[in-house]
């Protein structure tokens, strides 16, 4: 546990007094009233997501406060480093004791785009050979569309929340948090390894999410993560598609997650 004196990230403000003006800022009141706190960390590689970077002149410059989130996550989700950690933005559910109780990573790609990065790319590292050149070939189609149509390439991964009874509160706030980040970049075009067998693939594709495919071909198959035991389905989600359904409203919920988070950079 770590004293809350030693914590420089902003503590939520008072809870709202008018009506919410989107379901986010309701999530907001909800998770305030219920303890909780969102901590932004930014990704460590300043060098290749320093445009995304510069969109927050807000964060806090903290290495040792970042890394000290960085930990914390990692108890929470009970592994060591991988190569995406490096790029990944990350919004984290924390208690009143400054545990992480549910997380949500992203990468989003405005400036150099590093495949390495790509937290798919770990999850394909035990497929075969000519699915995996398959699913390199549908990743570049989706970085090359955003650098001809002027959006960003993005990838979110690694959702997850502590079980209990706010675990739903929890999970819609962390996932509306996501959508609000990502309004602050240019209409995100956002891969996404889905589980199936937890139904996430077809919520997603409710809300706009469509199969990964190469160039419109074909859809690429579902397989199997050996290691978890995961049935994965690669989905492309067409972000201001997903914002329209699922209510999201940039004007007002970008700057609210400026307001009610603490973004702790390295640099």
């Amino acid at each position: 546990m770590i004293a809350e004196l030693m914590d420089p990230i902003p503590r939520p403000r008072a809870p709202f007094s008018r009506r919410a003006r989107s379901r986010f800022e309701a999530c907001l009141r909800r998770f305030g009233a219920a303890g909780f706190r969102l901590v932004v960390t930014t990704p460590p590689d300043a060098r290749v997501f320093g445009r995304g970077l510069e969109r927050f002149p807000e964060r806090q410059v903290d290495p040792a406060e970042h890394a000290r989130w960085e930990t914390a996550y990692r108890l929470f989700c009970g592994r060591s480093r991988l190569p995406s950690d490096r790029g990944s933005w990350r919004l984290l559910a924390v208690d009143h004791d400054d545990r992480v109780v549910g997380a949500i990573s992203a990468r989003l790609f405005c400036g150099e785009f590093v495949p390495d990065y790509l937290h798919l790319r770990t999850l394909l590292e035990a497929t075969g050979p000519v699915f995996r050149e398959h699913c390199e070939m549908a990743i570049a189609d989706v970085v090359a569309a955003g650098a001809r149509l002027g959006r960003t390439p993005a990838e979110v991964s690694s959702w997850a929340v502590a079980p209990g009874e706010t675990a739903a509160l929890v999970a819609a706030t962390l996932v509306r948090a996501m959508a609000a980040l990502f309004a602050a970049f240019d209409a995100p075009l956002v891969m996404v390894a889905a589980d199936n067998h937890r139904g996430e693939g077809a919520r997603l594709m409710r809300r706009g999410a469509g199969h990964l495919g190469l160039a419109g071909r074909f859809a690429l198959p579902p397989f199997v993560h050996h290691a978890s035991g995961t049935w994965v389905r690669l989905l492309l989600i067409d972000a201001p598609t997903y914002f329209a359904r699922s209510g999201l409203v940039a004007d007002t919920d970008l700057p609210l997650l400026r307001e009610q988070a603490g973004f702790v950079s390295v640099a």
